[in-house]
């Protein structure tokens, strides 16, 4: 692969923001979806482990999982954590450049 032009738009593919299409609301969206991707098949592999592994020992059933309701305490620290996660999935179109009309 070259490293000096895309075939779309002969940006350069090189650096820590690579660009792949010429428009950067395009180029976002993708990291977005990526970056989304990537972080729902980590939390699905990880809940798949730690639910087997309770399971397994006799922890915690299925039943109890699902009937599971948070304290205003964990419902908290909950939103933060979706909060971050919001942050993290739309980091991308933040950096994009404001253009003046």
């Amino acid at each position: 692969m070259s490293d000096r032009q895309t075939p779309e738009g002969g940006t350069p593919l090189v650096g820590p923001d690579p660009v792949y299409l010429q428009d950067p609301v395009l180029d976002a969206t993708v990291r977005m979806v990526v970056e989304l991707a990537a972080q729902v098949w980590v939390e699905r592999e990880r809940r798949i482990t730690l639910e087997t592994v309770l399971e397994t020992r006799g922890l915690l059933t299925r039943e109890q999982l699902e009937a599971f309701k948070p304290t205003a305490a964990q419902a908290a620290a909950i939103k933060e954590e979706r909060n971050r996660f919001i942050e993290d999935v739309f980091k991308e179109l933040r950096r994009i450049p404001v253009r003046q009309s």
